[in-house]
């Protein structure tokens, strides 16, 4: 005989997040082995059943990759809603409240509605057993499409989280799979290649379901066709079926023009900044072609003039000019430089970098060290372990003169005080840098943004 115990709803935010954290967060634990006994798409499922199958009939756009898919899922979800379509949007990390992670059509998910959704799911949630709790990243996953089905979203753009063959979002049968550019991060997990990494990314590639590939910076073309002969789904990568002209590149983003599978756009202006960011655009305006949902070009042209996405290039004026990105391995922190190099004015460039550990410390480094004519080394805010006194060694071994305060907040006023208004301060590494970094130049007097 069963005793049905009473459980105490949930009456704050914070009661609400205690409970979402005390699973198991590969995000913040990264002691668990990779493989479908700890990473598997099951446990999402039978959550999803347990709350009545709110993704049955959804219309999915299904992202993966390893740089670039934050950007695109908000340029896809950017343009669907400017044509008056009720757009959900599900994306990962957050940079200050989780509540970054779930919006629609623009609009982030309230506390209240979080506390609501916890307390109607729990039951489905504690009546898991013990040995197969779900995850607090499937149990978002699980919020956000409960939360796009009770708000009667028309299409829902979600972002892995890893991977994508065993990452939870991968429960869709989407209209469209999209993958961006693979490179060499969570190698722990993915494996040590780009072949094998973009083997796990293209395992959201679902059978006949069309599957857009972006600009790879690697030869793993052979992984996404090989993948798409199995599943008989139409293959299109972006090189082949686009092209695009830079007329400008600034602080404030970059005006281009393109050709999208032979529909031509002129004169563009995007609101992030780097060529990268126009590649990100063009493969999402790809994908949006492929199963019908391109708008014209004043539609398109009214969208990407507004996306936001803080914490990737983004600038912020206080007492000194403070750019941020989230760049956290060796291909970003490229990217990163050749952004600063090309787009950004100033008379010297101060950097602070933290980096996690298990990161390719040595690349990100040496990138972020090419540009810079001061270097501080910091430490990130976060639970994940962290080795500070190894990446400033590695600093020193491109930048001599490096210096170390793992204080993030003193590294910041240190390096205020030995700069000036025509400087630029760099603020790199990892989103657990960015993030509280973020915070608290939000939160300095001198200016505003």
């Amino acid at each position: 005989m069963c005793t049905l115990l009473f459980v105490k709803p949930f009456e704050t935010i914070d009661e609400a997040l205690d409970y979402l954290y005390s699973f198991i967060n590969y995000e913040t634990d990264l002691s668990y082995s990779y493989g479908s006994v700890h990473y598997n798409i099951e446990r999402t499922v039978r959550l999803l059943e347990r709350a009545g199958s709110p993704h049955e009939g959804m219309k999915i756009i299904h992202v993966a990759g390893t740089k670039g898919k934050g950007s695109v899922c908000r340029i896809l979800s950017a343009i669907l809603s400017a044509q008056g379509i009720k757009t959900g949007l599900f994306t990962s990390p957050h940079l200050e409240w989780v509540n970054e992670r779930i919006e629609v059509s623009g609009d982030r998910i309230e506390d209240r509605e979080i506390v609501s959704l916890l307390n109607d799911l729990r039951p489905a949630i504690d009546d898991f057993p013990m040995p197969s709790k779900p995850t607090t990243f499937e149990i978002l996953t699980l919020l956000a499409i409960v939360y796009f089905r009770r708000r009667n979203v028309e299409w829902s753009v979600l972002e892995t989280g890893m991977g994508g063959r065993f990452d939870s979002t991968n429960f869709a049968v989407p209209e469209v799979s999209v993958i961006t550019p693979v490179s060499l991060d969570h190698t722990d997990k993915l494996g040590t290649t780009a072949e094998l990494i973009a083997y796990e990314k293209a395992g959201i590639i679902k059978d006949r379901r069309p599957a857009v590939i972006g600009y790879q910076p690697y030869p793993v073309s052979g992984v996404f066709v090989r993948r798409a002969e199995e599943t008989k789904s139409p293959l299109l990568f972006v090189q082949e079926r686009c092209s695009y002209e830079i007329g400008a590149m600034g602080e404030e983003g970059t005006r281009f023009s393109v050709s999208v599978d032979g529909v031509r756009f002129r004169d563009l202006f995007l609101t992030l900044a780097g060529e990268h960011q126009v590649q990100n655009a063009v493969t999402a305006m790809l994908a949006l072609k492929t199963i019908g949902m391109l708008p014209g070009e004043a539609c398109v042209r009214e969208a990407l003039g507004k996306i936001f996405f803080p914490g990737r290039l983004e600038l912020i004026t206080r007492d000194r000019r403070f750019l941020l990105d989230s760049a956290h391995n060796k291909d970003s922190a490229r990217v990163l430089a050749a952004a600063v190099r090309g787009i950004y004015r100033y008379e010297r460039l101060f950097s602070i970098i933290g980096i996690v550990k298990g990161k390719d410390i040595d690349g990100i480094v040496r990138h972020v060290a090419s540009v810079s004519d001061g270097l501080v080394v910091s430490e990130p805010v976060t639970h994940k372990p962290v080795d500070t006194a190894y990446v400033y060694e590695t600093a020193k071994k491109y930048f001599p003169a490096c210096g170390l305060e793992p204080d993030l907040k003193k590294a910041i006023d240190g390096t205020v005080c030995v700069s000036t208004p025509r400087d630029l301060v760099l603020i790199t590494g990892s989103f657990y840098t960015t993030a509280p970094a973020r915070s608290y130049l939000l939160s300095r007097r001198g200016g505003g943004l």
